[in-house]
């Protein structure tokens, strides 16, 4: 049985990785997040980064959306190409959408980036 969390290594966690992401991927903007890709020619899986300023929250709002957002991710994470960084920046809305109103925004957001397989 798989293990139901998402591993370090398919995090984004340096600051060089975030702002590769920023300076040289491309960003769509939904309700509740905007979603930053960027297709590195590296062979590993798909990795995310979640940043959630003050502004989205308190610190129990802000860690449930990370959470929640990570989740998404790694239940999806197979679908995604080899090598695809992703950093999601969560807005207010965010904090008052359900699990599945995430969920719903990530693939819309991930297909319109053109990086969802299915």
């Amino acid at each position: 049985m798989a293990a139901l969390t998402l591993p370090k290594p398919a995090r984004l966690t340096r600051r060089a990785e975030f702002a590769a992401v920023r300076e040289q991927g491309k960003s769509q903007h939904g309700n509740f997040m905007v979603l930053g890709t960027w297709q590195t020619s590296s062979p590993e899986p798909a990795r995310i980064g979640v940043v959630t300023s003050r502004r989205v929250g308190t610190a129990v709002e802000r860690n449930r959306v990370r959470r929640r957002l990570r989740e998404v991710f790694r239940v999806n994470r197979s679908l995604l190409p080899s090598g695809l960084w992703m950093v999601v920046v969560p807005r207010r809305a965010a904090v008052r959408a359900t699990f599945a109103a995430h969920a719903e925004e990530w693939r819309a957001l991930t297909a319109r980036a053109g990086y969802l397989k299915a």
